[in-house]
């Protein structure tokens, strides 16, 4: 099992909300996740904040767990 940061964003017009993974790292544990989350909240928003601009409303961060895929 490992985490991931789940970005929940919830924009203007759309009618659903918009769910990302961040992708580029993995968590061993959610202590782990959270301190990442942390220091770097703003890095993990700023791409969202430019992409939808004034309609972005509201958003959350989560760490939440995965499974392996077994070889």
């Amino acid at each position: 099992m490992y985490f991931v940061i789940t970005i929940m964003l919830l924009v203007a017009g759309t009618g659903d909300r918009v769910e990302r993974v961040y992708k580029a790292k993995t968590f061993e544990d959610t202590w782990e996740c959270h301190s990442f989350l942390h220091v770097n909240k703003m890095e993990l928003l700023a791409p969202h904040v430019i992409k939808y601009g004034k309609n972005l409303k509201s958003w959350e961060f989560y760490c939440e767990s995965r499974y392996a895929e077994e070889v």
